[in-house]
């Protein structure tokens, strides 16, 4: 087999509303932290009470909210290996999935027949690999790794099932691809 590299990355259809949350939850987590260590300095001269822990708990909050708002993904694909990232504001990465080709099932559209009941089958783990919670044009990839079914649905063109195609063979395309 020749080597590959292939990158995409799927950003969201509403950029700047998720822009926005993060900013406002940024500020909130910002001002509680601070909020918070103002209440502490002050309570050591007062005496103990549960302000400092409420503050600390509502900047923890919204410090793990945000990380759910403005994100976009990048799946790489190495030479029959699949890397799915997370990337937070556009800074941290945090790793999603990563597979290899022989552990891949079946590859199709997300508007197929064959996707609703790989999607509705108990004890498969989906797997949302794109910003965009139902994206319009999107495909699937149905893996099995270390006994557990996965169904990751992906937001990318079609040049990534090409790629995996050619490395895993045809018979993981579904029936009813078109």
């Amino acid at each position: 087999m020749r080597e590959v590299l292939y990158e995409e990355s799927a950003n969201p259809s509403n950029l700047k509303m998720q822009k926005a949350f993060y900013t406002v939850y940024s500020a909130i987590m910002w001002v509680s932290i601070v909020l918070s260590s103002l209440i502490i300095l002050i309570e050591l001269f007062v005496g103990f009470d549960l302000m400092p822990v409420l503050t600390l708990t509502f900047a923890i909050t919204f410090g793990i909210v945000r990380t759910k708002f403005y994100y976009c993904v990048d799946c790489t694909f190495i030479s029959g290996t699949t890397r799915i990232v997370k990337v937070v504001n556009y800074k941290k990465r945090k790793k999603m999935i990563f597979f290899d080709s022989s552990e891949v099932v079946q590859v199709g559209k997300t508007t197929s027949n064959s996707f609703e009941k790989l999607y509705n089958a108990p004890g498969v783990k989906r797997i949302y690999a794109t910003p965009n919670k139902y994206p319009e044009e999107g495909f699937y990839v149905y893996l099995t790794q270390n006994g557990q079914n996965y169904l990751v649905i992906l937001e990318c063109k079609e040049t990534y099932l090409q790629h995996l195609v050619s490395y895993t063979g045809r018979q993981v395309i579904e029936k009813d691809y078109k």
